[in-house]
C-alpha cells in the first residue's frame, strides 16, 4: 500500500471512529411517522431494543439522544433503498449525517412494533396481532406435569382481557410439587401444545414476582415459583410485560368459614376473581378472590 492510501484510509479512519466506537446505551425513534414527535425505547434484558406502539404514515429515524446534538447524534440508517420499517431483518449503518433517509412506515396503524438488535446492526418490524389464547405450563401446579414429562393436556388457560385483546390474566394454586420433572418451574404457551409461540423469562428459574418482562422464543428457559401460594399473573402480549403477586401464601391462615360483607360502595371499587382467574360480576357463593382499587387482596368467604 502506497503512503498516500495509507494516509487516506487513516482519515477515513478517524473519521468513523466516532460512530465506530459509539455504544447504543439508547435508543429514541423520532421522525414524521411519531405521534409524539420523539420516543424512548425499551431497552432489554438481553441488550435489544423495543418499540411498541401507533405510527402514522411517514418517516421513521432512530437515533442514539433524545433530542438532535450536531456531532453528537448517530441515526441507524438503513443499507437499502426505500426500507419499509415492516421487514424480516434489514441492516443499518450508523451515521452522523441528519440528512441521510430513514425507514418508511406507509400506514397509519396502532400496533406497531419494531426490534433493534446491536450486534446484528438490523431493525425488525411487524404489525402485531392478538393472540386467540394463552396457557400456563409446567411442574409448578396440581396436573401440570409427573415423574416423566410435562403435561400437555395439564395446561391451564388465561383469562384475555375485554378492553384490551393483548393482556391476559390468570390467578390460582402455584407452588413445587411432588415428584414431578422441573418442580416449580412454568412457561407460557400460545397454544395448547408445545411451541410454536412460547413465552419464556430472560434468565433461567426467574423468580416470577421479580420478573417484569417476558421473551418469545429463544433458549427454553422457565420461571420459578419460590414460594407456595396463590398467585395472580398479567401478560402483555404487546409490550412483552410480565407481573406476578402472590394473593396469599399456602397455608397463611385459615378461614373461618363466616362471610365478609362488602358495601355497594365497596363494589364499585373492587373486582371479584374466582379461583381460577376468571373475572367475576360480584360475590358468588364459596371463595372468591378481591382485589381493591389500591391493588391489595384479600379473600372472601360468601356462604
Amino acid at each position: 500500500m502506497s503512503k498516500k492510501a495509507i494516509v487516506i484510509y487513516a482519515i477515513f479512519l478517524l473519521v468513523q471512529l466516532p460512530v465506530l466506537a459509539q455504544s447504543l446505551d439508547a435508543l429514541w425513534a423520532t421522525g414524521s411517522a411519531v405521534p409524539e414527535g420523539t420516543r424512548q425505547l425499551t431497552k432489554r434484558p438481553d441488550g435489544q431494543f423495543r418499540f411498541a406502539g401507533a405510527l402514522n404514515d411517514g418517516e421513521l429515524k432512530i437515533m442514539t439522544t433524545e433530542t438532535f446534538q450536531k456531532g453528537v447524534t448517530l441515526f441507524l440508517k438503513p443499507q437499502l433503498v426505500d426500507s419499509y420499517l415492516i421487514n424480516k431483518g434489514i441492516n443499518y449503518v450508523l451515521t452522523s449525517d441528519e440528512t441521510q433517509p430513514g425507514w418508511v412506515v406507509s400506514f397509519q396503524e396502532d400496533t406497531y412494533r419494531f426490534l433493534v438488535d446491536p450486534v446484528a446492526r438490523k431493525v425488525t418490524g411487524e404489525l402485531m396481532l392478538p393472540w386467540n389464547e394463552l396457557f400456563i405450563a409446567g411442574g409448578a401446579f396440581e396436573g401440570g406435569a409427573n415423574n416423566v414429562e410435562w403435561n400437555r393436556n395439564g395446561m391451564l388457560p388465561f383469562e384475555r382481557d375485554h378492553d384490551n385483546p393483548y393482556v391476559f390474566s390468570w390467578t390460582g394454586q402455584l407452588g413445587e410439587q411432588d415428584g414431578v420433572v422441573e418442580s416449580g418451574r412454568f412457561k407460557l404457551e400460545g397454544q395448547m401444545t408445545w411451541g410454536p409461540r412460547e413465552l419464556h423469562p430472560y434468565v433461567q428459574d426467574e423468580n416470577l414476582l421479580t420478573s417484569t418482562q417476558v421473551r418469545l422464543g429463544g433458549d427454553d428457559t422457565k420461571w420459578h415459583v419460590y414460594v407456595k401460594g396463590t398467585y395472580h399473573i398479567v401478560v402483555d402480549l404487546f409490550n412483552e410485560t410480565f407481573h406476578a403477586e402472590l394473593v396469599e401464601e399456602a397455608d397463611s391462615h385459615q378461614l373461618d368459614g363466616v362471610e365478609e360483607r362488602m358495601t355497594q360502595a365497596d363494589d364499585a371499587s373492587q373486582t371479584v376473581y374466582d379461583v381460577n382467574g376468571v373475572k367475576l360480576p360480584g360475590l358468588k357463593k364459596g371463595l372468591n378472590i378481591v382485589r381493591a382499587a389500591d391493588g391489595t387482596v384479600r379473600k372472601v368467604f360468601r356462604r
